[in-house]
């Protein structure tokens, strides 16, 4: 979740969620501000508000968590502007393919693998923003990591009619913490639309 070049999507400087991530995977873009997808080329790093989240935050009255495998519609605040996006896989932890670049101590990589299908009438120049809520009440914004042994991060700096992104996020979280949630944010959400919630 704006194009970024993960997150936070235009171009997802920060959906890496979101800076995503480097490397281009298939066609992504970036989110502005904090924590948005990656960007298409140079990834911008979201920073971590600390916001609360309680188990994952507290969802929209009637809204639902999905399950790996699900697929959310999301609506956009402008007309025309919806994704499906769907949670493909989710790996605890996530480990990069260089040997020599790994989260800090204290920290450790967890990353989902996200799958987004533009299938409004619209097109999509960024997405939006991701998070990991933990059990803690933390959310942990999209940082950039380049390849995972997992695969190749997600970036796209424009999403036609029709069009997939995919790829994946990656949350650095305390040691300790035990993510419960995702997130994924339209980058112009519309009040009770414009978010997905992930159960993991």
């Amino acid at each position: 979740m704006r194009q970024s070049a993960l997150p936070g999507l235009p171009c997802l400087p920060a959906l890496a969620l979101l800076p995503l991530l480097l490397l281009g995977v298939t066609a992504c873009g970036s989110v502005p501000e904090g924590a948005a997808l990656a960007p298409a080329a140079a990834p911008a790093v979201p920073v971590d508000d600390g916001a609360p989240g309680g188990e994952g935050g507290p969802l929209r009255p009637g809204a639902k968590d999905a399950h790996v495998g699900d697929a959310v519609r999301v609506h956009g605040s402008q007309v025309g502007r919806h994704l499906e996006v769907v949670l493909g896989a989710y790996v605890d932890p996530a480990v990069s393919t260089d040997k020599n670049f790994a989260p800090p101590a204290g920290k450790r990589w967890v990353a989902a693998s996200m799958s987004f299908v533009n299938v409004g009438g619209a097109s999509y120049g960024a997405l939006g923003r991701m998070w990991a809520h933990d059990g803690a009440g933390q959310r942990h914004p999209v940082v950039p990591t380049g390849e995972l042994t997992t695969g190749k991060p997600i970036v796209f700096d424009s999403l036609a009619v029709g069009e997939r992104a995919e790829g994946w996020v990656v949350f650095e979280i305390p040691e300790n913490a035990r993510i419960v949630r995702l997130e994924y944010q339209d980058a112009n959400i519309r009040a009770n639309t414009g978010e997905g919630f992930w159960a993991v």
